[in-house]
């Protein structure tokens, strides 16, 4: 199955380990400063503990989802040679980047584990494209990957604004629902620009 490398969506546990280890340093070892976790993981303990099914939902969904944007983004800054392209791709990559690590925190807040795989194959999910989706916009190059990241990232997009609106109609946790409206705006603005592609 087409898999990208993964990027760690807990920041956490990282720390957690980077802690450890540098506790079981020999004497002669130079401290190491530890590891700081992303912004929106560091809001992680701040995160309410009410929550519901439809929370939980959003966060699990939506992970894979932005998972699966950003590594169209990075074979956007890649092989594109469109620089308004290669700009909204930097910028998907960033914000998604930053929100998967909201919504791990979030989880491990409420007890809840996240995607073991965030890169599996979830075409049935809203907006998800297929491994086939998948392989095809990686064997595109030039002008053709250019009009097949913008057809693709634009279905992406509805999907995921679909998914953010369903979190703000039922789900309960304010920072979720907060989430949820940041996540549909931005995205409704970038679908916006990539039909001015």
């Amino acid at each position: 199955m087409f898999r990208f490398p993964r990027r760690p969506v807990l920041a956490v546990a990282g720390m957690t380990t980077a802690l450890v280890l540098a506790g079981c340093s020999g004497e002669d070892a130079a401290p190491e400063p530890a590891p700081q976790a992303p912004p929106a993981a560091a809001a992680g303990p701040q995160v309410s503990g009410e929550f519901n099914e439809a929370d939980v939902a959003f966060a699990t969904e939506m992970i894979p989802h932005h998972q699966q944007a950003v590594d169209m983004a990075a074979m956007a800054v890649e092989k594109s040679g469109n620089e308004k392209v290669k700009a909204l791709a930097l910028k998907i990559r960033d914000a998604q980047d930053a929100e998967m690590a909201q919504l791990s925190g979030m989880l491990e807040v409420w007890g809840q584990q996240p995607p073991e795989d965030p890169g599996l194959d979830h075409g049935g999910h809203a907006g998800m494209l297929t491994d086939a989706d998948m392989m095809a916009l990686e064997s595109a190059s030039g002008a053709e990957f250019d009009a097949k990241f913008v057809e693709l990232m634009t279905r992406h997009h509805e999907g995921a604004v679909k998914v953010a609106d369903a979190e703000k109609a039922n789900g309960k946790n304010p920072q979720a629902k907060e989430l949820a409206g940041r996540i549909s705006q931005d995205q409704q603005a970038e679908l916006a620009e990539l039909k001015s592609f």
